[in-house]
């Protein structure tokens, strides 16, 4: 009878650790897990916003030179109004100078905010994307957690199970 309480002692303390070691190889597998699906997440995280921050580098390189254009053009078709202007003779040919002046003003101006705003319109357009692109890529690494979830509970049984035949 002592033989037979002793002998359950034993087992149940075999089982026991068995438990205990199935736990620990699964919480440490599933750490494991855990900690590489963080890196993948950041790393994914960094490469999208490096991607962001270089399209709108990109994007504010281009409205820079949009403005400088406009800029230039505008102080050209300045000058050459002065020019005109101080060249006049006649109060009539003043205001065809003022008339040229300001008709070419309002069509520089037209022309570069139909430009701007087809770049904008296109930045606009990129960003989506790539936002787009970044949600589906963490969309996709959120659907597989389940499955890395219950490969870490099979692995941890089979380890379990190895032990136990050893």
């Amino acid at each position: 009878m002592a033989r037979d309480s002793t002998e359950f002692a034993r087992e149940s303390g075999e089982r026991a650790m068995q438990a205990a070691t199935f736990g620990m190889t699964w919480a440490r597998e599933f750490a494991e897990e855990g900690f590489t699906q963080s890196r993948q997440a950041f790393d994914s995280l960094l490469s999208v916003s490096r991607r962001m921050a270089e399209e709108f580098e990109g994007q504010a390189c281009a409205m820079r030179e949009q403005a400088t254009t406009l800029t230039e053009k505008t102080l050209a078709n300045t000058m050459e109004f002065g020019q005109k202007l101080a060249r006049a003779k006649e109060p009539q040919e003043i205001a065809q100078c003022q008339s040229e002046f300001l008709a070419r003003q309002a069509q520089m101006l037209t022309d570069q905010t139909k430009a701007f705003g087809e770049k904008v319109q296109k930045a606009a357009h990129e960003f989506a994307q790539t936002a787009s692109s970044a949600m589906a890529e963490a969309g996709r690494r959120t659907s597989d957690a389940p499955s890395v979830v219950a490969g870490v509970s099979s692995r941890a049984e089979q380890a379990s199970k190895r032990r136990a035949e050893v």
